[in-house]
């Protein structure tokens, strides 16, 4: 989570304020947008809410006084606010999005696929970046967080607007696809895997090749959400244990 201090303030980007919560305008971090924004009457010491935001987090919808704003996340991660409800719950909710790749965190996207996992046909996709500790043991950690935000970047450019991406875990991410059959989940781990291994990562002048290796598992039938996690990983360990850069479907 992004925090920093404005005229002595604790600040949020509104690109991670969660919704329902009020919360007021401390400062505008762009003079560009700070022009842009004040013709909408987004200025500083503005009250606003977070009425709507899109499941890939790309855009929200604000309210001021009756007014409703939509804007993209590129322009809210410039507009800095306080929370006027401070509470464990708003602080959790801040944690929504990974700081680092701007992807779902697990924490919040576990129990949004446990309630998707009711709704038929879907595919879950986990993907995981080969070799990754080469990248800061070589480099450095920050050629690899360099590695992790460009490789995330691909995984959304890549997916539906319906579908979701989350940073799972260290090197690893889940993509969960909905109204989607096997088929199609298989073709589109392809096309992401395609686009990770036809990228280039450029670090202080060296060209860094990326690959990803994934397992793709489909439903129905419905199974919990342990279970599909399992056998979802099972595909991605045979993708590994095939060579790696590849795409792996469960069996079953």
């Amino acid at each position: 989570m992004s925090i920093r201090r404005c005229k002595s303030f604790v600040v949020y980007p509104l690109s991670n304020f969660p919704l329902g919560e009020v919360a007021e305008v401390v400062c505008i971090s762009s003079l560009d947008l700070k022009l842009r924004l004040k013709s909408i009457g987004v200025i500083e010491g503005t009250l606003l809410e977070v009425v709507y935001q899109d499941p890939t987090g790309e855009r929200m919808v604000i309210k001021i006084n009756e007014t409703r704003i939509a804007l993209d996340k590129d322009i809210l991660k410039h507009v800095l606010v306080r929370p006027l409800k401070t509470s464990y719950e708003t602080l959790r909710e801040l944690v929504r999005l990974d700081h680092l790749t701007g992807l779902l965190t697990r924490q919040f996207a576990e129990n949004l696929l446990k309630r998707e996992l009711a709704n038929p046909p879907y595919c879950l996709v986990l993907a995981d970046i080969d070799n990754f500790k080469k990248f800061n043991d070589t480099f450095g950690h920050q050629a690899g967080d360099q590695v992790l935000k460009e490789v995330a970047q691909i995984v959304k450019n890549n997916l539906r607007k319906t579908d979701l991406a989350v940073r799972w875990g260290g090197e690893e991410f889940a993509i969960f696809l909905k109204n989607t059959s096997i088929e199609l989940g298989r073709s589109i781990a392809e096309r992401i895997r395609k686009a990770v291994a036809n990228h280039v990562v450029w670090w202080q002048g060296k060209a860094l090749k990326v690959t990803l290796s994934l397992g793709v598992c489909g439903s129905p039938p419905v199974r919990p959400l342990e279970v599909i996690l399992e056998i979802t990983d099972k595909a991605l360990y045979q993708a590994k244990n095939s060579g790696k850069n590849l795409v792996s479907v469960c069996e079953g």
